[in-house]
Parts: structure tokens; C-alpha cells; sequence
């Protein structure tokens, strides 16, 4: 039996060459959802919509975010502020610019909580004008300071502490803020035709007058907005210049 003796190697260009035209397969890497782009991920889903439509409750008017706050009830008891579900999502323009969905609900508890400290129509009517009716509700406007920060703000006749509370918020929750160049203030319209086009800003105005004063928290999104909204009152047309209005700040 012939034995077939073995091929010796082939020589080292033709190896060197062999190689060389050899191509490793392509991969391609998908990224993952919601990645941002080098240094920013995020694992929460965003609050809007393949089809559009904003989970968070605010809305986007130029380089503001307009979120209804309705700031006082009309009996003692009833639910105020922001709507319930607004905590469940935070909105997308801040969620691309590194705030968290945890943040975000806190920041809405705490805002909540110290609506709890908010008066009611009611509960001013009584104030300002029983047992006195129209004597009483001149003198109270002239000479108590209802909405003042002062030692005697936490009695139920006042409310200080509830303007001192939305103030220490808003100090807050802009610290964050404008590190990114973004700023956060509660204004009121009056009358509320002046209000922007908030989500529920036809409901809100539904069986109102002129003398309604509507509340937003306002969220400017980049620092020449950011910068315009400091600069802005949050009294737009409320012109409270009685004692019983020094403190306020919505």
C-alpha cells in the first residue's frame, strides 16, 4: 500500500496572504430602549405615547411645561393641587435631562401634602365675613395678615404656613432644577381667560366667572426660559394688595 506523505505548509506569503483576505462577520448591536445616547440611559419608559398623547398631565406650550394646580376648594375636605395621577409619570422633557420617576413622586407628595394646609372658599367666607358680614370682611382685608409669615401663621385663621410651605417647595425642587437649567414656579391668572391652555383648562373654567383665579405650576425647560420665568410675578391680574395678601406667592 502506497503511503501519501503529507503536504508541507505553505509558504509564509501565502499564509500572510490567506489571511489577510479574510473578513470577520459583521455584528450589529441594537441598542437598548430609552438610551439616550454615551453617558445617558435611562430604564423608564417615557410618558407620551407612540400616538402622542402625554400620560403626565402637562403640556408643552413653546419651552414650558403647563401643569393644572387647582390651589384652594370650594368646601373644607375636598382634594387639591395637582391631579392624582400626575405623580405616576414624569414628564418627558425632564425625564431626558436626568430626573427620576422616583424624584418626580416626591416631589408631587410633598406638593400634595402641603396642599392639606390650603383654605377652602368656604372656610375664607366664614373668616372674612361671619358674624361681621361687610364690617368684619373690610376690617380683616385692612388689618389682618391672613397670608403673612408670622408666629401666629399655623392658627386655622391664617394661612401663612401654607405660602411659607409652597415658597420652601419651590426652593426646593428648583435646586434641582436649575442645575439643568430649568426652573419651576406656581403663577395664578385672574381672570382665567389669561391662564395658558393647560389639559384641564376648559374644565377647570367651566361654570366660573371672572373672579376665579386659576393656578398652573409652570416649568420652563432651557435657561433663557428659565430665566424669564424668574423674572415673572406669580400674580398675573390677582392684584392683592391688602394686608391680608402680603405673604402670598400664588
Amino acid at each position: 500500500m502506497l503511503r501519501q506523505e503529507p503536504s508541507a505548509p505553505p509558504p509564509y506569503e501565502t499564509a500572510h496572504t490567506y489571511h489577510s483576505d479574510y473578513e470577520s462577520p459583521k455584528v450589529m448591536f441594537q441598542q437598548p430602549m430609552n438610551y439616550m445616547g454615551p453617558g445617558e440611559y435611562s430604564g423608564e419608559q417615557s410618558s407620551i405615547t407612540p400616538g402622542g398623547l402625554r400620560l403626565d398631565k402637562a403640556k408643552r406650550i413653546g419651552n414650558r411645561l403647563i401643569i393644572d394646580f387647582e390651589k384652594v376648594s370650594c368646601c373644607p375636605g375636598q382634594v387639591t393641587g395637582l391631579d392624582p395621577d400626575c405623580r405616576n409619570c414624569v414628564p418627558e422633557e425632564l425625564r431626558v435631562k436626568g430626573i427620576t420617576q422616583d424624584v418626580w413622586s416626591e416631589w408631587c407628595d410633598d406638593l400634595m401634602k402641603i396642599q392639606k394646609k390650603s383654605p377652602s372658599i368656604g372656610g375664607c367666607l366664614c373668616i372674612f365675613c361671619f358674624p361681621g358680614f361687610l364690617l368684619q370682611g373690610i376690617l380683616c382685608a385692612v388689618f389682618c395678615p391672613t397670608s403673612g409669615d408670622h408666629p401666629l401663621k399655623c392658627l386655622p385663621c391664617f394661612y401663612g404656613d401654607w405660602f411659607v410651605g409652597l415658597r420652601e417647595w419651590q426652593a426646593s425642587v428648583n435646586s434641582v432644577l436649575n442645575k439643568k437649567d430649568m426652573h419651576a414656579k406656581l403663577k395664578t391668572y385672574k381672570p382665567h381667560n389669561r391662564a395658558p391652555k393647560s389639559i384641564g383648562y376648559e374644565t377647570r373654567r367651566t361654570g366660573k366667572d371672572e373672579n376665579y383665579e386659576m393656578s398652573m405650576l409652570e416649568i420652563a425647560l432651557t435657561a433663557e426660559e428659565s430665566q424669564k420665568l424668574r423674572e415673572e410675578s406669580w400674580d398675573n391680574g390677582v392684584n392683592d394688595g391688602c394686608t391680608s395678601g402680603v405673604g402670598r406667592i400664588l
